[in-house]
């Protein structure tokens, strides 16, 4: 597939001048052949060889900085030809890595969302690392899994290696399914037990309000929390993930899907408001509220050092409830590095990324709390420990979510790419959503008003890669 670019200056949004032309990174080079020694001249020792330096971007969160620090302090004690260093960017993290690349001072290697790299790989500026997965037979970080197809991968290569992953499931109260005599939810329950629950949970005691379910712990939630609900009975709200050309969320299945899951809840006070929500006192984490779709990041909330409540919650996780198509097909991500193309050292660069995905680095990222890469590494390094920290049995749920072949993840486009407004109220997204959670109009009503603007949306993408 061929695509129109737009210009650099556009992409980057910077008043800096085009970015220099990139080096491309070549794997296997035949070196030049050495001219023989005369036979009386005497042998000298090789020269030293000099260190590189290469530097790498961390993701604005406390817990990944001081995890990346301990990276990088063993990978460069590992080996002495290359010395790693970090540089985290606090706010406005895809912005400083744009004025990085218009500066021409772009990190060697690049953390990235699964669904944020692409639209850098079409302007040139990351590396594709085929030929040295292959040279290396290096293949650990990329199973032959939907999700990481579709966040490691574009136009036929491969960008990113996967360093960590999430998988939305379902966190459940203990203490308030036993409260009311339901039975705990199981990997094989029903969406049926699921509405059956929310609404046996859902009571006052003692002056307080309890809700049988809350759309996500501490914010609205909107299109990604609803994801699983939108394809349980096996239909798709984009004709592929992938750059899709089509929306197609008036199907019937995601209205009447969508309609329980945010409006009924909300207007039978079965889940709290997103008011309430937002306030904070209104979560899973403060006892309140009984079910929670959530991903491995809520962990810290319901116990520990962090936790919302004090002593934490009670509480399990589950796979979300079944639909008719019988699949768990949540809110999944994988995040990673790439390498940039501005990096004068990509081969020193592979290495450190090949560090990261490979056995040391994956499991002090589990010890940060963060699920690994891939299943494999999730199996090896975070679920024999996981349950431990937080207190809770079904690591495994996890896992599981994020080994099913079909799962698909969320929505990536490349150059001239807006998909993050798809959840503005201007892309229509966020005020479809607001819409329903504040139950001024059906998901039925919401849904068509929403999927033309989306539709436009897709439409305006393709003009600009020229059809």
């Amino acid at each position: 597939m061929r695509h129109k670019k737009i210009s650099r200056r556009d992409f980057l949004r910077s008043g800096a001048a085009v970015v220099a032309s990139i080096p491309i990174l070549a794997a296997c080079q035949p070196k030049a052949t050495e001219a023989p020694k005369a036979a009386d001249q005497p042998t000298q020792a090789p020269p030293k060889a000099e260190t590189v330096n290469i530097r790498i971007s961390v993701w604005g969160d406390v817990p990944d900085k001081a995890a990346y620090d301990d990276i990088i302090a063993m990978f460069n004690e590992s080996q002495s030809s290359v010395k790693a260093t970090t540089e985290q960017y606090l706010g406005g993290y895809y912005e400083k890595i744009k004025a990085n690349f218009a500066g021409n001072t772009s990190a060697d290697v690049l953390y990235y969302q699964g669904w944020s790299w692409q639209p850098f790989a079409q302007e040139d500026l990351l590396v594709p690392v085929d030929d040295l997965i292959e040279r290396d037979n290096f293949t650990k970080p990329w199973p032959d899994l939907q999700v990481h197809n579709n966040y490691a991968k574009w136009h036929g290569h491969t960008y990113m290696s996967p360093a960590d992953s999430g998988a939305v499931i379902m966190f459940y109260n203990k203490e308030l399914f036993d409260k009311k005599g339901v039975p705990y939810p199981t990997d094989d329950w029903t969406f049926a037990d699921f509405q059956d629950a929310v609404e046996k949970l859902s009571f006052e005691e003692g002056g307080t309000k309890y809700y049988g379910y809350a759309q996500a712990g501490g914010w609205n939630g909107q299109y990604t929390r609803s994801v699983h609900w939108i394809r349980k009975d096996g239909v798709f709200e984009w004709d592929t993930i992938s750059e899709p050309r089509e929306a197609l969320f008036t199907q019937p299945e995601i209205i009447d899907a969508l309609q329980y899951t945010i409006y009924d809840v909300i207007d039978k006070g079965y889940c709290p408001s997103p008011s309430m929500i937002a306030g904070g006192g209104v979560t899973i984490a403060t006892g309140v509220v009984a079910m929670t779709m959530e991903g491995p990041w809520f962990l810290p909330n319901m116990h520990g050092e962090q936790a919302a409540k004090e002593g934490g919650v009670s509480f399990d996780v589950v796979l979300p409830p079944l639909g008719a198509s019988g699949i768990v097909d949540t809110e999944l991500s994988t995040s990673g590095h790439v390498i940039s193309g501005q990096s004068k050292n990509p081969e020193a660069a592979w290495e450190l990324v090949k560090f990261i995905a490979d056995d040391e680095g994956q499991e002090r990222i589990a010890q940060g709390g963060r699920q690994c890469g891939t299943p494999d590494m999730m199996k090896k390094h975070w679920v024999p420990n996981i349950g431990e920290t937080f207190n809770f049995q079904n690591a495994e749920a996890f896992l599981k979510a994020m080994s099913v072949p079909t799962a698909h993840g969320i929505i990536v486009g490349g150059a001239g790419a807006n998909f993050d407004a798809f959840s503005s109220a201007e892309g229509g997204m966020g005020a479809a959503w607001e819409a329903m959670v504040g139950v001024q109009k059906t998901a039925k009503e919401a849904l068509e008003e929403l999927n033309p603007k989306l539709q436009k949306m897709l439409d305006e993408y393709w003009a600009k890669q020229g059809g």
